[in-house]
């Protein structure tokens, strides 16, 4: 059996104005701005258009981004920003990214690395004299991979202060031994490394040296623009946002982010382009440096896997009980990716988000199977 994508270039069925739509003082989408970002491109983008449409009747609301052949032949918001159905989800709506924020802190720690502030070999006790024992042979490379043997349990939720933070994790003993716990608590540690080297908080090296080389203008930490704007957030049945989502370590640099179907896309080309990291720390970046039993490969904050058609896949995937969920999928050798941003969280009563189920629909339209 031949694989192969299904992508027939006839014709394009629409493509709206790319200039970037007004807004107001309040950070508000105006009206005008409904289909700015649009784009629907190629058969294939009109397909796939129509299959979210049919995952919008049922329940899905989110936006999404398909990329084939280094063109973007989808992007486009379904479904609305809140339960009542009465604003609209466009590209421009903005999500939180959850987990997703995870393979960001992953980039911020390759580019310090580069910029000589410290390396991933580097151990907690190279930075910490004081740490307890048990933790001072765990390097950053440990942590980001998800094999430093701390706490899968989330201790530092509603405390902003760096030195508490960093005073609760050491209280709780890493299990000792070389197995893989998912844990947030290495992000956390990481993330306060990098202000300690940098000399800055770690949303604004972030800001500086991520958002703004990647043309990510609309992305920010803890909701930095009105939270109440139903026309810039999408929105849940669930308080949102929640009260534990304001700045904490909980959050930071395991799930702060907020961003829009444009900036993840453009993320994902300047990581694959290398504008914010060589390809040497590309490399690093997604690994894998362990690979579990289930096959799935660890790397920072990404994790790579086969396909049914022998291909790489590499991606990052994040969700929160609130509702909104976000995937980055990049079928690296088929030249493919798929963007997902939702609020939905499950749909159709299946077990996994809305993200993966939407995604993998897409993924099967996409590499569809001929003789």
């Amino acid at each position: 059996m031949k694989q192969h994508l299904f992508i027939i270039l006839s014709f394009i069925f629409f493509v709206s104005c790319k200039q970037k739509p007004a807004t107001d003082s309040n950070n508000q989408i105006s009206n005008n701005s409904t289909n700015s970002y649009k784009i629907i491109n190629e058969r294939l983008g009109i397909q796939i258009d129509s299959l979210l449409r049919e995952e919008m009747d049922i329940g899905f609301s989110g936006t999404v981004a398909v990329s084939v052949n280094d063109k973007l032949i989808l992007q486009n918001g379904y479904g609305w920003t809140d339960s009542l159905k009465t604003v609209p989800i466009v590209p421009l709506t903005k999500f939180y990214l959850a987990s997703t924020t995870k393979g960001v802190t992953g980039v911020m720690t390759l580019i310090s690395q580069q910029k000589g502030l410290f390396s991933v070999s580097d151990s907690l006790s190279s930075f910490y004299s004081d740490c307890p024992k048990e933790f001072s042979n765990i390097t950053v490379h440990d942590m980001l991979i998800h094999m430093s043997g701390l706490s899968n349990k989330y201790k530092t939720f509603g405390f902003t202060g760096l030195d508490e933070n960093i005073a609760l994790i050491f209280n709780a003993i890493p299990n000792e031994g070389s197995r893989f716990i998912y844990t947030s608590a290495g992000f956390w540690l990481t993330a306060a490394i990098i202000e300690k080297t940098a000399n800055t908080t770690y949303e604004k090296y972030t800001h500086q040296n991520l958002f703004e080389p990647a043309g990510m203008s609309n992305s920010s930490f803890w909701f930095e623009e009105n939270t109440n704007n139903r026309n810039l957030y999408a929105q849940k049945l669930e308080k949102f946002p929640p009260n534990n989502v304001a700045p904490n370590w909980g959050f930071r640099a395991s799930s702060g982010i907020t961003t829009n179907i444009i900036d993840l896309q453009n993320y994902l080309r300047a990581l694959t382009t290398y504008k914010l990291i060589n390809k040497e720390s590309l490399n690093q970046l997604f690994g894998p440096h362990k690979t579990l039993g289930s096959g799935i490969g660890v790397g920072y904050g990404w994790f790579t896997t086969k396909t049914s058609r022998g291909t790489t896949e590499i991606w990052s995937r994040g969700g929160e009980e609130f509702g909104h969920n976000s995937a980055i999928r990049w079928f690296k050798d088929e030249n493919v990716s798929i963007v997902i941003l939702t609020n939905c969280r499950q749909i159709e009563g299946e077990d996994y988000e809305a993200n993966k189920t939407v995604s993998d629909k897409i993924e099967k339209l996409i590499f569809k199977k001929s003789t």
